[in-house]
């Protein structure tokens, strides 16, 4: 089964690429997501005329916002690393300023100083030279350009759980997992580093009081069973949490939260 940390690291070689694009759909659709997402718009300061990247496309809908707000005579070029999910981004797409490129996290076709913003949005989490990627946003923004940014850091993760030992490691194990789970942290200095100045950092929290909202979106009880079975727990420990929190929820007891870093730079 595809886990969450690390399936979208190697989409297309996924055996459950529906899984992914279904955690994607199922974010896109959260409120606190949407909100997340709206303030990033808002914050890529678009005018019309303008050529944006948008990095780590996939199939979802935030092209076709960025491209109705560039219009008219703008141009949005979505990227994304996995061959299938711009392959179902193009069927969905019918909007002529609108265009799509597998990239890897090397932007060579796309020519130095030509866009005029940039955005990506929990896509740093999965690679592991993010600050890499953040250089190659400067390079290809025009003087004046402008980044957006959207990640988390996991240890900032919350559950309210059965015993804090086992708690947190199953939440270690899950930060681990991914290629870069601390990015959250690290986006000012990559982005400083990089020569972008003015950057900004806006930390977004959102509440989780409903288990199945918390299952839905980051996988709880299926990262307590992977911790077990990579021995980071026991098996009798991982089932304890699992029931504790169904419990909590029962009684309208569940509490978890997740922090994300939402980040702002001009070049």
């Amino acid at each position: 089964m595809t886990f969450l940390a690390t399936g979208f690291q190697q989409v297309d070689h996924s055996k459950d690429q529906k899984k992914l694009v279904r955690c994607l759909s199922n974010i896109r659709n959260h409120p606190f997501f949407r909100s997340v997402k709206e303030e990033s718009f808002q914050l890529l300061q678009i005018s019309p005329g303008d050529i944006i990247l948008e990095i780590g496309c996939g199939p979802l809908d935030d092209v076709h916002i960025l491209a109705e707000q560039c219009c008219p005579g703008g141009l949005v070029i979505g990227s994304d690393i996995s061959s299938s999910l711009v392959t179902l981004a193009k069927k969905a797409t019918h909007t002529p300023n609108l265009s799509f490129i597998r990239m890897d996290g090397q932007y060579s076709a796309v020519r130095e100083g030509v866009c005029d913003a940039v955005r990506e949005d929990r896509v740093l989490q999965h690679v592991k030279n993010p600050e890499q990627v953040i250089d190659e946003m400067y390079r290809i923004l025009k003087p004046g350009g402008r980044c957006v940014l959207f990640e988390p850091d996991w240890e900032n993760f919350i559950i309210d759980g059965i015993d804090e030992t086992v708690t947190r490691s199953i939440h270690n194990f899950w930060s681990d997992q991914f290629a870069c789970g601390h990015v959250g942290r690290k986006i000012r200095r990559f982005c400083l580093n990089a020569g972008f100045i003015d950057v900004q950092v806006y930390p977004r929290t959102m509440i989780m009081h409903a288990f199945k909202e918390a299952e839905a979106i980051f996988t709880v009880s299926e990262n307590a069973i992977r911790a077990a079975s990579a021995g980071q727990v026991s098996q009798k420990a991982a089932e304890e949490f699992i029931a504790y929190l169904r419990t909590m929820d029962q009684k309208g007891l569940f509490f978890g939260s997740f922090t994300g870093y939402l980040v702002s730079g001009n070049k």
